[in-house]
């Protein structure tokens, strides 16, 4: 199974199951850094277009906020359909980019709304790749719209935690930054709407 979770003997929904534990990223970091969160854990360097493991390998397959990174997202899909077995599931997790245009990042970031858009595909167009490679989807979306204090969400964007920010341009970065910090400047308890929408999809090879 290729997934990133909590190991069966620190989790207790899975005390008494036999699982085997694979996790899978690009990132040597980022394999050290689970390394020292996680034990029992078989942990992989490499990437999901090229997965180094035998065809139909795994029971389930969880993908959690790193699709839109995959720089060709055909073959990452041909890749895991490849090594999922017969009735295995396959679970996406991530943002619906497409469906919250006033996300708070774009309110002072308009660029990276932009920058988004050309790496993540939308909902239908993921819907409509597994169902090629013979999944049965089941697709849903959990949006929310609410009010959200720029003072809250400004260290973040000083920080540039948010990975988009970091894609974007310096000059619009520092442009956008410079506007919320005159924001809070004239009003310290200033708010913006903020949109969100996160993707599940849960999917099983057929």
């Amino acid at each position: 199974m290729w997934h990133w979770s909590i190991p069966c003997e620190t989790n207790p929904l899975f005390k008494h199951v036999n699982i085997e534990w694979n996790g899978l990223d690009a990132s040597k970091d980022m394999l050290k850094k689970a390394s020292e969160k996680v034990s029992n854990v078989n942990l992989v360097h490499g990437y999901a277009d090229n997965i180094l493991f035998e065809s139909n390998t795994f029971d389930y397959i969880s993908n959690n906020y790193a699709f839109h990174h995959y720089e060709n997202k055909e073959r990452a899909l041909d890749e895991i359909a490849r090594v999922l077995k017969n009735d295995g599931v396959y679970k996406l997790h991530n943002i619906a980019i497409h469906k919250m245009p006033e996300w708070r990042v774009c309110h002072y970031f308009p660029s990276a709304y932009e920058e988004d858009l050309s790496r993540f595909w939308d909902d239908e167009l993921i819907y409509q790749e597994l169902l090629k490679r013979g999944f049965k989807v089941n697709t849903r979306i959990e949006y929310r719209m609410e009010e959200i204090s720029v003072a809250d969400y400004i260290q973040f964007a000083q920080n540039r935690d948010i990975s988009v920010l970091t894609l974007i341009s310096d000059i619009n970065y520092e442009y956008g930054l410079e506007k919320m910090e005159h924001d809070l400047q004239l009003d310290p308890h200033k708010t913006i709407t903020n949109e969100f929408a996160e993707l599940f999809i849960i999917s099983k090879k057929m």
